[in-house]
């Protein structure tokens, strides 16, 4: 069975609105992971390129409110996109859509370790479904933690199997790793080893693998913008 997908002008003006959307949200994330960890060795030489990125930020703050949107948006527009089975897009769409409403309302999402925004608008949406969102949480501890992973590993199947390969493709694959390591390691320092939180060198390898992430999904969205042609 051929499972190789080619994207025609629909698919591709799709897949490339979420590599813009992810490069957007991407960008500004890993400009306050470097900014905000800056004095860690081995971002030394991204620092002036951060800065730089951050002023153009400020004078657009909505990038900020629109910043986790734009990534969950941009990962079900490429999904819906390049996958075929329905099983994973509908699966993916879900985890993604549920974990974005539960860090909305709680400001705070294991999938970025700074404070997120949300758009004023959404502060309607938000109200109606949070008793919703309160009781599957209230379920176990580790609803929000199991979505967390989950994502990242979900979006690891879903570049993995992906024929024909691409390099942003590649790039968005090797992110999702490194951001299922972080989560992962976020999750037993939450849950299981609690001391971990004051091991220095256990939170410069999570806050380096979240660094790594963006790296790699903004690096990867810029080729993906710039394969706009390619089926």
């Amino acid at each position: 069975m051929n499972k190789r997908v080619y994207n025609k002008a629909f698919g591709k003006i799709f897949r490339t609105l979420g590599f813009l959307l992810i490069l957007a949200a991407s960008g500004y994330f890993a400009t306050n992971l470097i900014l905000t960890y800056q004095t860690l060795p081995f971002i030394n030489n991204l620092v002036s390129f951060a800065t730089i990125a951050d002023g153009y930020m400020d004078g657009v703050p909505m990038v900020a409110e629109y910043a986790g949107l734009a990534l969950v948006v941009g990962f079900i527009f490429i999904l819906w996109a390049i996958r075929r089975g329905l099983i994973l897009r509908v699966l993916l769409t879900a985890v993604l859509v549920v974990g974005f409403i539960e860090s909305s309302i709680n400001g705070t999402s294991p999938l970025v370790p700074i404070a997120l925004g949300a758009p004023s608008w959404l502060a309607g949406v938000l109200a109606v479904v949070e008793p919703y969102v309160d009781q599957l949480t209230a379920i176990s501890p580790y609803i929000v933690p199991g979505i967390a992973v989950g994502a990242p590993f979900l979006l690891w199947v879903l570049f993995a199997y992906k024929k024909p390969g691409r390099f942003s493709l590649l790039l968005l694959r090797l992110g999702s790793i490194t951001l299922f390591l972080a989560v992962a390691m976020l999750a037993v320092q939450t849950l299981f080893v609690t001391s971990l939180a004051d091991v220095e060198i256990y939170g410069t390898i999570n806050t380096a693998l979240y660094i790594l992430t963006y790296v790699s999904f903004l690096v990867g969205s810029v080729f993906g913008v710039l394969g706009f042609s390619r089926k």
